[in-house]
């Protein structure tokens, strides 16, 4: 199922609300307009809007996930934080000179790196993501490599072990590589255990790792452990996280860099 969305279509409250209802699974009206701080009918025009276009569930007196919301989720992914994510890719992409080899993962943090790297030149890459090949390969002095896999509907990503195993045929300069939480005790967690091992894969064939995530994956909740700060080079971000993230950066000596 496919929205069509664009992240200047929606409000800066109608992100916000998506955001809340996709953290919550379940919001109601009330809460949202104490949330918001405007009043009951302002939120119900807006989930009526956000319900007619398949972004929410509407319900009475609130709103809901949609059903398929896997299907979903990387549609509403795309709009949540766009300028973040997007400020976030020009700081990589700073760090990347032209001709380099490149491995870059799944995710709407490194579409936004993609997108930053278009001016670049003779660029190399591979990636197992299909949005992230599609917009590279507009440039005809780049060599893009799509790794084989699985192909998981919901982002477009290839994943799986067979895509770990293709990876291993490579060697890179970068890794750039998205991350469902950052945690104070130095953790990289991750939602899907199918990627566990292509995250883990692209480590072993690269020279440097860099981890890109938006502020909303400080400490957030995932379970899967992917990696630690011991295994990577740099976290692109768009806030400067807690003293204890930093603290735990300085000790394993992660540079931390924050989007102007």
């Amino acid at each position: 199922m496919s929205l069509g969305l664009q992240p200047e279509s929606l409000s800066h409250r109608q992100k916000s609300i998506v955001d809340w209802v996709q953290k919550n699974g379940y919001a109601s009206i009330e809460r949202m307009a104490e949330q918001f701080d405007v009043s009951a009918q302002t939120i119900r025009r807006d989930v009526i809007e956000l319900s007619e276009r398949r972004i929410l569930q509407r319900h009475h007196g609130g709103a809901s996930l949609p059903a398929g919301f896997d299907s979903l989720d990387y549609n509403i992914r795309q709009i949540n934080n766009a300028e973040e994510k997007k400020r976030i890719g020009t700081s990589v992409a700073k760090k990347i000179s032209d001709g380099a080899s490149i491995f870059i993962d799944i995710g709407t943090t490194t579409e936004a790196v993609a997108k930053a790297l278009i001016n670049h030149k003779g660029l190399r890459v591979i990636t197992n993501h299909m949005v992230v090949a599609s917009i590279l390969c507009e440039k005809t002095d780049f060599d893009i490599i799509l790794t084989g896999g699985m192909v998981r509907n919901r982002d477009r990503a290839l994943t799986g072990e067979d895509t770990s195993d293709f990876l291993k045929k490579f060697k890179v300069s970068y890794a750039i590589l998205g991350i469902g939480s950052i945690t104070s005790d130095g953790q990289l967690l991750d939602y899907d255990y199918r990627d566990f091992h292509v995250s883990k894969t692209a480590m072993e064939i690269s020279e440097t790792k860099f981890i890109v995530a938006d502020h909303s994956k400080f400490n957030n909740d995932a379970m899967i452990q992917t990696a630690h700060f011991s295994d990577i080079d740099a976290i692109f971000t768009d806030l400067d996280p807690k003293e204890d993230i930093n603290n735990k950066a300085k000790e394993y000596k992660v540079s931390i860099y924050v989007a102007d």
